[in-house]
């Protein structure tokens, strides 16, 4: 006669095995307890009547992207940051030659041309920044190596980095 395994075992089993740090005899281990017991072989076997591996490639995947999102977006969140800093300074710039007193044109002159070169060097990077978070997504796509992908993403972040230093 089948035992009956508690709904909540079988879903903590899932769950450790879906972070994939555990072997399938340490999940047993883990989850045997209140009379319960359960071998390796039934994780196993849960793990391929439910499609456990699938359920792990797709939230492996949807973590690095929600990784390379998330970088992306703090990265181009500070361009825009830079941007509108570059703006101000410009704008305060041309407000300043408006009124201008002959002894101060040269600082708003310096000041207008700060905050252009700012700019172009901004949008320049966020040029640049989408077309890196293009190549990391069709990584992230086509690869389905959790070590490569982890090697060329410090790899490219380690270039974007040489590149700000530029």
């Amino acid at each position: 006669m089948p035992k009956h395994i508690p709904e909540a075992t079988k879903l903590e089993a899932m769950t450790l095995f879906l972070e994939g740090d555990k072997t399938a005899k340490e999940i047993a281990e883990v989850i045997s307890k209140d009379g319960v017991i359960v071998t390796p072989p039934t994780i196993y076997s849960w793990a391929k009547k439910n499609r456990w591996g699938e359920q792990k490639d797709v939230a492996r995947y949807d973590k690095q992207k929600e990784l390379v999102e998330t970088e992306g977006q703090r990265y181009s969140r500070l361009q825009k940051e830079q941007l509108a800093s570059y703006t101000t300074v410009t704008e305060k710039g041309y407000k300043e030659l408006e009124g201008l007193h002959f002894d101060r044109a040269l600082d708003a002159a310096k000041a207008i041309d700060m905050g252009i070169k700012g700019q172009r060097e901004v949008i320049s990077g966020l040029i640049n920044l989408q077309f890196v978070q293009d190549v990391l997504g069709i990584l992230v796509e086509e690869i389905g190596d959790q070590d490569v992908l982890s090697k060329i993403a410090v790899k490219l972040k380690t270039l974007v980095q040489n590149q700000k230093e530029v």
